[in-house]
């Protein structure tokens, strides 16, 4: 089939993205706005961490189609004094009354829907943001709990111009928009009876309420509070069955981050499962071995080949994927042990073989297939004192199960649909992945990895982080490896075209840009090729180098950085 237009066979001039260069620290988020809010709050002597939850509170209100306070985010927190990382979880969690055949029943396949465990209230999980946010700033906040609220009610009260990206995003919840009392107040202009324009004011009544309330009520508002009573009987009436006792029950983790060492010295950390942080260390230690440099990709032969080896490296990956879950069901002890070490990556790195590609996923050892991840957000903050944050927060998929809480305002997750289901194969007719079914009080799997990478001498090297579902861990090990080993600049590599590969289907999927002669050359080895045209994967990065901050929001999403001179 021909490509339109056909692949470049010349580089590509660099994207309209501007590269932000400051002294002392920068926010980067995907809702421009709420980048300038987090930067704000370290302009006031706040912590990474208080910059970091007014960025997110925030970007619920601007970015409500992929975030928000009925959702759940991950965490990965760098302290710069005693040179030590923490990961905060605060994923969504099956209700107690949630079992693994609850989507195969019979009886939910009513005609009106198809997919109860993507749209409606069974898709629903017991959201984690909000206490987890109550848990980040207890532990390591400094300015008052409102302050951070503030950005996110004047955004939500006063209203703020719809962005593209959200307009876009729209059409994914047709019908959910227009049936839902506080999507269709937002979205609809009552005059015409359509979606408001790009730039429209947009307005969120009930959230501005609920947000009120929780700036003066504090973070338990609504797992043990003044929302909570109103929160579960709303989630009721969409036939969901999350209770007060859920709510109350839900506890944020903090946990061990996941971490693997480089040869340059760099150590990065990422947060354990359910999160995909594992996925993205076993990547880089397969590859680093290959000691890969500017000069093996100075010539589409060579780049050919670290492209070649960085897909096998891909596929690998994708198949211990499939063995993680959350690890309070699951035990992974062995298995994240060998995904934070450079010996068994040393051993997988043997295994790839330069002149060829294979299409068994068995050959990768792949047992079990996983689910596909979806919409989220993102943010990176690094501090004038050297701290850094890097969040990954998601409602699943967009505007998440397609309703809104009608009292509070809030957009409720999706996120059931991330669980795999016993009674769906994949077509390798691969059985889906047992670790990863549905138990009360469970967390799913999921694609986040938020990460930041330290020098040596403990300063921070780089924030990172993407939204864009499965290909999350492939995006990040991408630009890391472009920034650390090519030697780019971090907007060079964050623009530069990407390659993604999941095992399962068995295709590279690569943007356009990647020149042609590299796509006949991966065709060569025996890699099947797809050019995809949605946004794919989207970064927030921010990085130190020679004492200057430099931080750059992805072209695709059109974010912005603002940071401290």
């Amino acid at each position: 089939k021909k490509l339109v237009p056909p692949n470049p066979e010349v580089k590509q001039p660099p994207s309209p993205s501007v590269l932000r260069v400051f002294n002392r620290g920068a926010v980067c988020t995907d809702g421009p706005p709420c980048s300038q809010a987090g930067r704000d709050i370290l302009k006031q002597g706040g912590t990474a961490v208080d910059a970091a939850i007014a960025a997110l509170f925030c970007n619920g209100v601007i970015n409500a189609h992929s975030m928000g306070i009925g959702g759940g985010f991950m965490m990965v927190i760098y302290n710069h004094k005693n040179r030590k990382a923490d990961s905060l979880i605060a994923r969504e969690k099956a209700p107690l009354a949630a079992d693994k055949d609850m989507f195969s029943h019979s009886k939910l396949n009513s005609p009106d829907n198809k997919h109860p465990s993507r749209t409606g209230g069974l898709a629903i999980g017991v959201p984690g943001e909000l206490r987890g946010y109550w848990e980040a700033w207890k532990k390591y906040g400094r300015l008052e709990w409102p302050k951070l609220v503030e950005p996110a009610i004047q955004f939500s009260c006063n209203g703020y111009n719809m962005s593209k990206h959200q307009h876009d995003m729209l059409s994914f919840r047709k019908s959910s928009i227009k049936d839902d009392p506080n999507l269709r107040e937002a979205f609809i202009d009552p005059e015409t009876n359509s979606y408001k324009h790009v730039g429209s004011l947009v307005r969120f009544r009930n959230l501005c309420h609920t947000l009120r309330l929780i700036a003066s009520e504090g973070g338990d508002a609504l797992n043990n509070g003044a929302l909570t009573k109103m929160f579960v009987d709303d989630i009721k009436e969409h036939g969901g069955i999350i209770t007060e006792q859920d709510l109350n029950a839900y506890r944020p983790e903090w946990a061990e981050p996941v971490s693997v060492t480089l040869h340059g010295g760099e150590t990065v950390y990422s947060v354990p499962p359910p999160g995909s942080g594992a996925i993205l260390t076993y990547i880089l230690s397969i590859l680093d071995g290959y000691n890969i440099t500017a000069s093996k990709t100075d010539s589409w032969e060579k780049d050919s080949l670290t492209i070649h080896r960085m897909v096998e490296a891909f596929k690998f990956a994708f198949a211990r994927r499939t063995e993680l879950g959350d690890p309070h069901f699951v035990n992974m002890t062995e298995l994240l042990k060998k995904l934070t070490s450079n010996k068994y990556g040393e051993e997988t790195r043997k295994q790839i073989n330069d002149d060829q590609t294979f299409q068994d996923p068995g050959h990768y050892g792949a047992v079990y297939h996983t689910t596909d991840g979806h919409g989220t957000a993102h943010i990176s903050v690094l501090s004038p004192d050297g701290d850094a944050v890097s969040a990954t927060s998601t409602v699943n998929l967009y505007f998440g199960a397609g309703i809104t809480s009608a009292r509070t305002g809030i957009v409720l997750n999706s996120v059931m649909d991330d669980f795999s289901l016993p009674d769906r194969k994949n077509y390798f007719s691969l059985p889906p992945s047992p670790n990863n079914f549905i138990a009360p009080g469970k967390r799913p799997l999921s694609s986040a990895s938020p990460t930041i990478v330290v020098d040596p001498d403990g300063s921070v090297r780089l924030v990172i982080g993407a939204s864009g579902g499965t290909k999350i861990p492939t995006a990040i090990a991408w630009v890391i490896i472009r920034y650390l080993w090519f030697g780019e600049d971090i907007k060079e590599a964050i623009d530069a075209s990407r390659i993604h590969h999941q095992l399962m289907p068995m295709q590279i999927s690569y943007e356009y840009g990647v020149l042609q002669q590299i796509i006949e050359r991966l065709e060569e080895l025996g890699h099947k090729t797809f050019r995809y045209r949605d946004r794919g994967s989207i970064i927030c990065a921010v990085a130190r180098k020679g004492g200057k901050v430099y931080a750059n929001a992805d072209y695709r999403k059109g974010g912005e950085v603002y940071g401290l001179d």
